[in-house]
């Protein structure tokens, strides 16, 4: 259970860092470091404590990588983090074609992202999108044809501290209250 706390956490700490990188919300250089390392640590915590998730932690981060998402000082120290502290921990042996599935799955959400952000995609499969629902979408085949479903459920529990503790009214009071 403790598990998908820390990934709820993970992704609630993800989403405030890409406010920082992406919306504007000021933080100061210590606080951008902060919460840049602390998701790495996080990261590198839960891949390393949860085999079921190791592969779509790794994934994750090779999506951003391989997109170019991380541009920002937050994202760097977090990378550095993930790194460092994956050493520290350890890595668990990884299934190379699961992992493959997910960073599939986590190009396509970056991607499909940036394509929305730029209004070259609308309608549903905007939302779609939107929503970055293509990693659940391969989370929930994984979990049916392997029968783990911590996957699926890792996956739902990063989601809700990304994507839906941050509606769209509550980032912009947020990132209001950071720029005063």
């Amino acid at each position: 259970m403790y598990g998908i706390l820390i990934v709820f956490l993970t992704g609630f700490i993800i989403k405030f860092a890409d406010m920082i990188a992406d919306d504007g919300l000021k933080a100061g250089n210590a606080l951008t470091y902060f919460f840049g390392s602390f998701y790495g640590f996080l990261l590198a915590f839960i891949i390393s404590a949860n085999p079921m998730w190791a592969e779509l932690g790794i994934a994750v981060i090779l999506g951003v990588l391989l997109t170019g998402k991380i541009d920002h000082p937050v994202h760097y120290s977090g990378l550095g983090s993930f790194m460092f502290f994956t050493a520290v921990f350890g890595l668990n042996p990884v299934n190379l074609i699961v992992l493959l599935v997910f960073i599939g799955g986590a190009s396509v959400d970056e991607i499909g992202n940036n394509l929305v952000d730029r209004k070259r995609i609308k309608g549903i499969l905007g939302k779609f999108f939107e929503c970055r629902l293509t990693m659940d979408v391969v989370a929930f085949a994984v979990s049916l044809l392997t029968g783990y479903w911590a996957i699926f459920f890792g996956m739902l529990a990063f989601d809700a501290g990304y994507t839906y503790v941050y509606r769209d009214v509550v980032k912009r009071k947020i990132i209001s209250m950071g720029r005063q």
